[in-house]
């Protein structure tokens, strides 16, 4: 599978470097918003890596919890904005239809099945969820890692979905300055940016320096102190701005057109990257999730 990939939280969350700060924390999450997967390979190493040390399903929890708590990339921005458990199961389906991921994974109402695309020699594990019926049966050759990694996110879903139905507003309006808030560096240079981008749109970075009272090489040069770009933070916070338009009326190519995308076809392109979803694909699950659902279908 040399061209498979996996979302980026459960790499990150089973490679558990050492060394991360708050800023790499942001850094990182912006990084992702723009490309929400990592390799397979590195997914499946981690796995096996976190395995060997005899790591338990709590722990491989908790990593990926931290990481989902920061999380802002349009895919997860969609599969956490439901209020019922059925819309997850849609939702995360056509996920796994649409990206190219190197283990595919079904939810349904008696639980969830996952199999490598590789073809592979198959084994069966069972585990409790608190998703759907509470069963899981996995089919593949992925470290018990990888399977609990996957697992976490599945609960978070659910226990997320549950939470937003109690919310007179339903869920949370996640974006780069809440991230950033979290982490504790809205102050920082990078917060600054972060804040002015999402609230003014898709503005040159010397409009941005005018605004924070600072020369455009000053403002450049304390980013990449920090790791990142101003272009990194204009795309993430484009992402995410269009992600939270795709639930209005507003056409494709509007949205495309005022959040600075050169076309709709350009849009497409970094949401097929960003979430491995297209914006049309992720516009008729938000529509569905307001209606009736219909039976599980691949045509979506």
């Amino acid at each position: 599978m040399p061209n498979s990939l996996a979302y980026h939280v459960v790499v990150n969350a089973l490679e558990d470097k050492a060394g991360w700060t708050p800023m790499s924390r942001f850094v990182s999450a912006v990084s992702h918003a723009i490309s929400g997967h990592l390799p397979y390979q590195r997914y499946h190493a981690a796995g096996r890596a976190r395995t060997a040390e005899g790591a338990g399903a709590g722990v491989v929890e908790r990593m990926v919890n931290d990481f989902l708590a920061t999380d802002i990339n349009p895919g997860y921005l969609l599969l956490s904005s439901f209020q019922r458990e059925a819309d997850v199961l849609v939702a995360f389906n056509a996920y796994n239809q649409s990206a190219k991921l190197g283990v595919q994974t079904s939810l349904g109402s008696s639980g969830y099945v996952r199999r490598l695309n590789s073809g592979s020699r198959n084994s069966s594990h069972n585990a409790n969820a608190n998703g759907a019926d509470g069963s899981l049966m996995a089919h593949g050759d992925d470290p018990d890692s990888c399977r609990q990694g996957t697992l976490a996110i599945v609960e978070t879903m659910m226990a997320t979905t549950r939470r937003n139905a109690q919310l007179p507003s339903g869920a949370e309006r996640r974006s780069l300055t809440t991230t950033a808030k979290i982490l504790g560096v809205e102050a920082s240079a990078v917060g600054e940016v972060a804040l002015v981008f999402e609230s003014e749109g898709h503005i040159p970075i010397a409009s941005v320096a005018r605004k924070l009272g600072c020369h455009q090489r000053t403002l450049e040069r304390r980013l990449r102190e920090s790791n990142i770009t101003a272009e990194a933070l204009r795309q993430a916070s484009r992402l995410v701005r269009a992600s939270h338009r795709l639930s209005s009326l507003d056409s494709l190519t509007m949205i495309a057109f005022d959040e600075g995308f050169s076309d709709l076809a350009h849009m497409t392109r970094a949401f097929q990257t960003a979430s491995g979803m297209p914006p049309s694909l992720i516009r008729k699950l938000m529509r569905l999730s307001q209606n009736t659902l219909p039976a599980l279908s691949p045509s979506l």
